[in-house]
């Protein structure tokens, strides 16, 4: 089923009810914010055309925005600043940057959320007699749902958008205002539209428009038209879709809203496409890619660019059509590619996010028990004060005990589950190393299965001919080459074999138990895993690795897999180490870059006495920073982006090495290279 996304924005006018504005106000709006030496009205007119520019001119509207911000913060104003916070992700948002733009909301969310921050607001200068502070920040903290359904919206959740607008309309229901409730109906029927439940849909627009109506904010009234004209359609009551269309077309040019009137074209061009009007669909699709490049929503260029090769292609003229189509491709493709990057930064922060917000309920909850707690012992200590004190004691210990175990609890089912993490990570470095490592003996087999298929056709050329033509001696030199590469193909597809085994033995969990273990073979495996694991995930990898293995160390007694996540862990830091300058600079240690050649070396040394063994690995990185050399132990604690790391690998490395008795030293200098030794004891 086709998806309608329309995307509503609530409160892009004024929380107080500012009436729509109009072009010939815009001049002296700008007149004002340019003489005002008051910050609270400059900051209250640049919100004012920041709106008006909201859908017709993005660019600026982001503009204003800024400035909004900015003289918010100057003023002291929280609430006015969580205000101009939402006002920012929305046009972030309809750019398509969801991460910032949930970033944004969860800040404004957080200031909104304060009732201290009711002190000292600025009230405007037409504010109605209903406007308090606390409704203000009511309607602010609300507005953030509302942001955040869109968001989801976007980002095709659908289910959590919903959600999130009914929360919207709970806290709007506070405030008594009609006008807030219409753009979070209007979304929710846009979101059962995606979900393909009609009947849901019709009733929350049809309220919508009631709302709309009766309160007068009709700015996105267009698309609620054109939402209910798609509901008819899918229903092929064309005549009642096509009066819906016409009726939105209408309503979003009476509006002067750009982005509606460009909604409704492309539903116009698509449904005259759907009923084989061509001229009619050329027509509405034209004026859709002539808004959709001036509002700069490339997403309606590439659909309209699209419709518009669909008539010429329908008309017989390729050239044009191909022309077309080659634009809706090349914007098509560029925006998918930026969509997937973003949506999977908007899941990693979303799901870090989720985790901050859940913790701060939980804590909420907490407080206000513990308060009840308290009040209510309180009010029995009046009765019997000796009494309930000691019950009050024997009641406590009770519950705080019951709440350590539930934590203990909670604690260590969350530590086995971010150690198996962890394990997987490990896992799926090792597997990308072993695929590469499988393909070489993989090329040999199907290279001399060719060869000796070939071999094989010239064999049974010569058989064919006569005894007289026949070349014994040529016939029996090809069976002996066939001989040999099957001698070849059984040789490297045990390799193969010895490859998968080892990778199966590495992915079994790990049995706890210690066995003689050579470290050299041990070291050697997971540094070429690690390294071919490195440049299968990322092509512009370019390091080189040297080993310095002691041929007379003994064995030692450790758990083989325990042991190879460390190395692999550390070893992949390592590489990871040697490759940052070429990314981050034009020259490094006062050289130029082509000079400098990225390597990490491993080596094995006996321990004195022969008490065990010692492994350095050593790169020639930037080295580790003073200030952080004593954190990078501790759990959590990482220095890569977002999403990239979980701050366990060295921690748990660490654990591991402990347990088997031994020790992780760390030698770093800034611009010289770091060395990790792991020393175990036989």
């Amino acid at each position: 089923m086709r998806k309608f996304i329309i995307i509503g924005f609530l409160f892009l006018l004024p929380f107080y009810g500012e009436a729509q504005l109009q072009q010939h106000r815009l001049d002296s709006l700008k007149q004002v914010f340019q003489t005002a030496k008051d910050d609270s009205v400059k900051m209250e007119v640049s919100i004012a055309i920041r709106n008006y520019y909201a859908e017709s001119n993005r660019d600026s509207s982001q503009i204003f925005a800024e400035k909004a911000f900015e003289l918010s913060k100057k003023i002291n104003q929280p609430l006015w600043t969580a205000r101009t916070l939402l006002n920012r992700a929305s046009i972030i948002q309809k750019q398509g940057n969801l991460p910032l733009a949930f970033k944004l909301i969860n800040e404004s969310r957080a200031i909104s959320q304060e009732a201290r921050n009711e002190k000292n607001v600025y009230r405007p200068k037409d504010a109605p007699a209903s406007w308090t502070p606390h409704n203000f920040r009511i309607g602010i903290y609300g507005a953030s749902f509302h942001q955040l359904g869109n968001t989801y919206t976007q980002a095709g959740n659908f289910e959590k958008a919903i959600a999130n607008y009914k929360e919207a309309i709970r806290f709007v229901d506070e405030t008594n205002s009609e006008s807030q409730v219409v753009n979070p109906y209007m979304n929710i029927g846009s979101n059962y539209l995606n979900l393909n439940m009609p009947d849901s849909a019709m009733h929350y627009l049809r309220l919508a428009l009631k709302y709309s109506n009766s309160s007068g904010n009709k700015a996105y009234q267009g698309i609620m038209l054109l939402l209910v004209g798609n509901i008819y359609l899918q229903q092929d009551r064309i005549d009642s879709a096509k009066h819906y269309y016409w009726r939105s077309l209408s309503v979003s040019k009476e509006q002067s809203n750009d982005a509606s009137e460009l909604e409704t074209i492309i539903g116009l061009a698509k449904f005259y496409e759907g009923l084989g009007q061509t001229d009619s669909m050329q027509f509405y699709a034209n004026n859709g890619f002539k808004i959709a490049k001036n509002l700069k929503v490339y997403g309606h260029v590439s659909n309209s660019a699209q419709l518009i090769s669909n008539a010429f292609k329908l008309k017989g003229n390729t050239d044009s059509a191909f022309a077309y189509l080659a634009i809706s491709k090349q914007i098509g493709d560029s925006l998918s590619k930026a969509r997937t990057e973003q949506l999977m930064e908007f899941q990693n922060i979303g799901f870090e996010e989720q985790i901050m917000l859940e913790k701060s309920v939980q804590e909420n909850i907490v407080a206000k028990n513990r308060l009840r707690t308290i009040g209510l012992l309180i009010a029995l200590g009046l009765l019997l004060v000796i009494a309930i004190i000691f019950f009050r004691n024997i009641r406590q210990k009770k519950k705080a005990n019951k709440v350590l175990e539930e934590t203990l609890s909670n604690l260590k089912s969350t530590q086995a589950q971010l150690i198996q993490s962890e394990k997987m990570a490990s896992l799926g470095e090792l597997t990308a190393g072993i695929a590469h490592e499988i393909q070489n003996p993989l090329n040999f087999v199907n290279n001399f299965s060719e060869v000796s298929a070939e071999l094989v056709e010239e064999v049974e050329e010569e058989r064919a001919k006569s005894r007289e033509a026949r070349d014994e001696t040529l016939v029996s030199e090809i069976l002996g080459d066939i001989k040999q590469n099957l001698e070849k193909i059984n040789h490297h597809g045990k390799r193969a074999d010895a490859i998968v085994k080892g990778m199966l033995a590495h992915s079994r969990t790990s049995s706890g138990e210690k066995i003689p273990t050579d470290i050299n073979a041990l070291a050697d495996e997971y540094l070429r895993l690690s390294y071919h694991g490195l440049r299968a995930r990322d092509k512009s990898f370019n390091a080189d690795f040297k080993t310095d293995f002691d041929p007379n160390l003994p064995k030692v007694n450790v758990v083989p897999q325990d042991i190879g996540r460390v190395l692999l862990n550390i070893i992949n830091n390592a590489f990871q180490a040697t490759n940052e300058p070429s990314k981050a600079h034009d020259s490094y240690r006062g050289e130029p870059l082509e000079s400098f050649k990225p390597l990490v070396t491993v080596s094995t040394f006996p321990l004195e006495g022969g008490r065990g063994v010692k492994i350095s690995i050593s790169d020639n990185g930037p080295g580790i920073p003073d200030a952080i050399k004593d954190k990078i132990f501790q759990p959590f604690f990482t220095t890569k982006p977002t999403g990239q790391g979980t701050g366990l690998g060295l921690s748990l490395s660490y654990d591991i090495v402990k347990a088997h008795g031994g020790e992780l030293e760390i030698e770093t200098a800034m611009n010289k290279g770091t060395r990790f030794s792991i020393k175990l004891n036989t």
